[in-house]
């Protein structure tokens, strides 16, 4: 039998994951990434793609987390409400992992095909560079669009996640 006090714990560390997920995207978009272009551009250019690179460490760590508590209180809540939870539990958890889903895509975009490409193209720009890089440049607008677009996700999957431990 599992006590309250674990399934409160997952719940805890779910959220913590998601606040370091959401929280580091937000940091990026917000503090970070507008940090960065104020920087002589052959210093913002390397400046951004070790921030990306951190960012990528944390995100990983936060998905982790919030993919492995997700799953144990998806089965530490189905212990707790019996057999069935209702027609609104599952379409509320159908849409929070869709959502969930496309943000691990987005995440996987960013890392998979975007990465690689600004992390060349960084390391072939001059640290006397004095004007970001056209090609660079673009491949960081698409990189920024999927930030923006989890970050926009984040607080959607939050409250459907809200909705269902409220029930």
């Amino acid at each position: 039998m599992i006590t309250p006090s674990w399934y409160a714990l997952s719940l805890l560390l779910h959220l913590v994951g998601l606040a370091l997920w959401l929280g580091g995207m937000v940091f990026f978009l917000v503090v970070f990434g507008p940090a960065a272009h104020k920087l002589r551009p052959g210093i913002g250019v390397r400046t951004l793609n070790q921030g990306r690179i951190a960012l990528e460490a944390v995100s990983w760590t936060a998905i982790g987390l919030v993919a492995i508590t997700g799953m144990i209180n998806l089965i530490l809540g189905r212990e707790g409400a019996g057999a069935s939870q209702g027609e609104f539990y599952t379409i509320t958890l159908s849409v929070k992992l869709f959502f969930f889903f496309a943000m691990l895509l987005h995440h996987c975009l960013q890392i998979f095909k975007y990465a690689p490409q600004i992390a060349a193209l960084t390391a072939q720009t001059p640290a006397d560079t004095m004007a970001w890089p056209e090609p660079l440049g673009a491949h960081w607008q698409k990189w920024f669009m999927l930030l923006k677009l989890n970050a926009g996700l984040g607080p959607v999957v939050t409250l459907l996640g809200v909705a269902l431990v409220k029930g």
